[in-house]
């Protein structure tokens, strides 16, 4: 009886991390099944407006749509005072 205390807690705690574990990976499964269908979804409605409307860009072109790059593009463009310790300095 006392080797069934002793090995009762561990039990319980796999038991618990099986479970919690087998719930993570359903809702991956799950989850990526969903994106899938979605993506193909979305392929399949795209190729359908592509027959309709012919071969011109229904969602305008690519000139139009680009836009300024945000973040760390914005970088290079700040003018920033280079200092005699800095090793990417050109001289």
């Amino acid at each position: 009886m006392d080797y069934l205390a002793v090995f009762l807690p561990s039990l319980g705690v796999g038991v618990v991390f099986y479970l919690v574990m087998r719930w993570l990976f359903r809702g991956d499964r799950a989850e990526r099944s969903a994106q899938t269908r979605a993506q193909q979804d979305a392929e399949r409605w795209y190729r359908e407006v592509r027959e309709r409307e012919g071969d011109a860009a229904p969602f305008g072109h690519e000139q139009e749509m680009q836009r300024p790059q945000r973040g760390l593009a914005l970088r290079n463009s700040i003018p920033i005072r280079e200092s005699p310790e800095d090793p990417g300095r050109a001289e």
